[in-house]
Parts: structure tokens; C-alpha cells; sequence
């Protein structure tokens, strides 16, 4: 459990890094760019935590060719993985709310 959370406090302030950097380095305002930036670590870390999306199809069809077309793919459902990728980009977008409206950034 000390292993979990210690992945989600890294992704968390690897991303705060990431969006504070590009704030810095593009000149761009600080609130936007940490909520877009917020919003799109959350976009992608739920594509990379589930399954049954257009990303895992290559996997399927490389299942299918390899069982010489005896792989049927409508027993799967699509699912989602928590992972620690997934609860720290939540908690990046969480973490803007607070910072935004108790004034610390503006």
C-alpha cells in the first residue's frame, strides 16, 4: 500500500512539474494550462488503463492471427484498471480546485 501511494504522490508531482514547466517555459497563464493540462493527463491515463478501446484492437488482431482465426472477440467487455497513472492524473485535476479557488494561483 506504501508502494501505491508513493506512485501516486511521483505521477501527482510529475505532473504539477510537467504544467508548472510549461507554463514557465510558454509564457502561457497558469490556470489554464494546469486545468486543460489536468484534463487531458486524465483523457489519457483512462485510455491507458482500459481495455476494449481502439488502442487494444492491434492486440486482438494479433490474437486472432495467431490462433488461425479461432478467437472470438465478443466475450470481452471493456474494463478499467485503477492504477496509479490513473488515481494521480485525478488528483492533479483534483488538486487544481483548491489551488484555484483559495487564490494561490490566479
Amino acid at each position: 500500500m506504501k508502494k501505491y501511494i508513493l506512485l501516486v504522490l511521483l505521477v501527482l508531482v510529475i505532473e504539477l512539474g510537467i504544467l508548472f514547466g510549461v507554463s514557465l517555459i510558454f509564457n502561457t497563464d497558469l490556470v489554464n494550462t494546469m486545468f486543460f493540462g489536468s484534463c487531458l493527463f486524465v483523457f489519457f491515463a483512462l485510455i491507458m488503463s482500459s481495455t476494449g478501446d481502439a488502442l487494444s484492437k492491434n492486440s486482438q488482431v494479433a490474437v486472432f492471427d495467431m490462433l488461425l482465426g479461432s478467437y472470438k472477440p465478443e466475450h470481452e467487455q471493456a474494463s478499467i484498471t485503477i492504477n496509479p497513472l490513473l488515481v494521480g492524473s485525478i488528483l492533479c485535476l483534483v488538486v487544481y480546485f483548491p489551488l484555484y479557488y483559495l487564490g494561490i494561483i490566479s
